[in-house]
């Protein structure tokens, strides 16, 4: 979906516009009494690397994996995911540095599931594509949280430098980030100069048609999305959706990127294919080209240019 800059600045206007209105008379700080507060958000303390020269690479991007997930035609294409991988380093493209998983990893967030994840990371870290995975409304189940500090990362929510961008990977499973989760974000990125990606399950926005989907809050979205335009984030990656990819622009260099899943499923409700992404960063134009790669029915990985985003400078 293509927007100008009025109609980006409006939206923008109009999300600020609601979470003031709500907020009149309240005599805490704007944009905050609804946001949940008991959510275990992270610092974002996390030491960073500020570079004034970036260099060009590339990274894996998957979501909703959902290992242990059992509705009617639901299934992986894992052989044909591993083939391609090792076929991809050795390739003339940037190897994949590293990879990030966009939450729901699990369906029901069970141990054997969380053990089957982290195997599945293994076999990419064995690989030397460190994962940095996130927690999805399906991985805080019952003590899901606990069985992801234990098996994936001892932090649910984090941040870290590479090559001259820094990457926020949110804790979004409830829906939220949190007032916590929130506060830190908006005090760590305002103090970080690199240009950003944030990483989460849950979308942001991702326009009208997608707004069932993404983060529950309007105070919430709107201080975020306020923090990504100052903050010189210039890509917002989420999963969650499955059934599509949605591109939206906020501003010329502020993008919300939704990934549709890593596993396929033939059904009435879902007729999809396994999907995974290659985005690339080029230094030299300060842009992330995104690439779509799918197994078909006949087991052939076929790959798709989705989009070129400009990042802020």
């Amino acid at each position: 979906m293509q927007n100008g800059p009025h109609r980006s600045v409006l939206l923008i206007s109009l999300l600020v516009l609601i979470s003031l209105c709500s907020f009149v008379g309240c005599s805490e700080a704007v944009g905050y009494s609804r946001i949940e507060r008991n959510h275990p958000g992270g610092s974002f303390d996390q030491e960073i690397t500020t570079n004034t020269e970036t260099d060009s690479f590339s990274f894996l991007v998957l979501s909703d994996i959902h290992f242990g997930r059992t509705e009617e035609g639901v299934y992986w294409a894992f052989d044909e995911f591993f083939e391609w991988v090792d076929e991809y380093q050795n390739s003339d493209e940037y190897p994949l540095d590293f990879a990030l998983s966009l939450g729901d990893g699990t369906a029901y967030s069970k141990e054997w599931e969380y053990q089957k994840y982290a195997d599945f990371i293994m076999e990419l870290e064995n690989r030397s594509i460190r994962t940095n995975a996130v927690l999805g409304n399906h991985d805080v189940r019952n003590i899901g949280r606990e069985y992801f500090t234990q098996y994936i990362n001892p932090s649910t929510a984090r941040r870290f430098s590479h090559k001259g961008l820094s990457f926020y990977l949110l804790d979004t499973g409830n829906a939220s980030l949190g007032k916590n989760q929130l506060d830190n974000l908006m005090r760590a990125a305002r103090e970080d100069p690199n240009p950003k990606i944030f990483c989460s399950h849950f979308p942001v926005y991702g326009g009208p048609d997608t707004f069932y989907f993404s983060l529950s809050n309007p105070q919430e979205r709107a201080l975020l999305l306020q923090t990504m335009v100052e903050s010189k984030t210039g890509l917002y990656l989420a999963g969650h959706l499955h059934l599509s990819s949605k591109i939206y622009h906020f501003t010329d260099t502020t993008t919300e990127f939704v990934c549709e899943s890593f596993h396929g499923r033939n059904s009435l409700f879902e007729s999809t294919l396994p999907v995974w992404y290659v985005l690339t960063y080029q230094a030299e134009s300060h842009a992330i080209s995104i690439v779509k790669y799918s197994v078909t029915n006949a087991k052939k990985i076929v790959h798709e240019e989705k989009a070129i985003i400009n990042l802020p400078r």
